[in-house]
């Protein structure tokens, strides 16, 4: 059975997500770098840590640039595939929500404090919501070309990502609610971690991307 719709489109996914692991990294960086630079400062802001503000502040805008690109790329990616695979048009739907959100996080990270934190994990949820329909239209195809490989990892995956994405939003969400200048180096290692977590999610995303390139390329010819 031929899928070159989905060969297509996963193609495009596939490309997608690197931009946004790419985003995903200056934005975070981005972010950590303001926080460290508040930490270090206390009350006073010196010009290093004003200077790091705005690096972080400019790392965290080019991320969005590129996550909004990124975004359109995968809508792209979803329409193509959605002709063969239904899963694909679900996530399609939560992708346009997606969007919407990261142009609220991309407006937002011009203001300060918790608003764009509770902004981003909203967009985190809905992008998980996103990867785990994209997973399951993989298995789906995975079944009907009766790769076992493919559609039990994609099982795998599926339950790893889920739990890897929520202990990520877990230490952001503490990390917002115990801001201060006294918890300033708790906030800085917690959004360390749901960084390096968000990382983690990216690249067991990727590799089940990959997996179904491969699966589908022969049928992209």
């Amino acid at each position: 059975m031929k899928f070159s719709n989905a060969a297509k489109g996963v193609s495009k996914i596939f490309t997608a997500e690197i931009l946004g692991l790419i985003a995903f990294v200056l934005m975070g960086i981005g972010s950590i770098a303001v926080i460290g630079a508040a930490a270090s400062s206390g009350d006073t802001v010196s010009n290093a840590a004003a200077g790091s503000m705005v690096g972080g502040g400019i790392l965290a805008t080019i991320g969005a640039i590129i996550m909004i690109v990124g975004a359109i790329i995968n809508i792209v990616g979803l329409v193509q595939a959605g002709k063969d695979e239904p899963f694909f048009k679900y996530a399609l739907y939560a992708m346009i929500i997606y969007f919407v959100v990261s142009l609220i996080i991309s407006i937002a990270l011009s203001a300060s404090g918790s608003a764009k934190d509770y902004a981003s994990n909203g967009g985190t949820l809905l992008n998980l919501i996103v990867n785990v329909l994209v997973i399951q239209g993989i298995i789906n195809l995975a079944n009907a070309k009766q790769d076992a490989k493919v559609a039990s990892k994609g099982l795998l995956i599926f339950k790893l990502i889920i739990a890897v994405t929520i202990l990520e939003i877990i230490a952001s969400i503490i990390g917002v609610a115990t801001q201060s200048t006294a918890a300033a180096v708790v906030v800085l290692v917690l959004a360390i971690a749901a960084l390096v977590l968000g990382i983690v999610r990216y690249f067991m995303y990727l590799s089940m991307l990959s997996n179904a390139k491969k699966m589908l390329a022969e049928d992209a010819e």
